[in-house]
């Protein structure tokens, strides 16, 4: 696995509650979909998937609005402590702001910022 530019897409829970993540999962999956890696948090959910465009269509075709598309930077890193530290702290020496980062299968961070190249540039370093 390299580094490598991905997208991410968000979605909006309309009504934040019980079942509302279950169904947006869901149909991703009944539509065949692999999911990388997702985040929710306080009700819009953020998706890296292997089909971008069928995911936008499952996702509206079930009800959900979307909220952004974003390039994110895919990075992987070992399995052991201070790995994802390491590369938090190289992304901060060279002064880039992050604006959100999860965690995606196979142990690699999704990160966004306004510049994608940049952070690839500062974790090749």
């Amino acid at each position: 696995m390299t580094t490598h530019i991905a997208a991410d897409l968000a979605v909006t829970l309309d009504e934040d509650r019980p079942g509302a993540l279950a169904r947006a999962i869901t149909a991703i999956g009944a539509a065949g979909i692999n999911i990388d890696g997702y985040s929710e948090m306080n009700g819009v959910v953020h998706v890296l998937t292997t089909d971008l465009p069928a995911t936008r269509q499952c996702l509206s075709n079930a009800g959900f609005h979307e909220v952004q598309e974003q390039d994110v930077v895919v990075v992987p890193v070992s399995n052991e402590p201070g790995a994802a530290a390491r590369v938090f702290q190289q992304i901060a020496e060279a002064h880039i702001n992050v604006r959100y980062s999860y965690l995606a299968t196979g142990n690699r961070l999704v990160i966004a910022s306004t510049n994608p190249q940049s952070v690839i540039a500062a974790v090749s370093a």
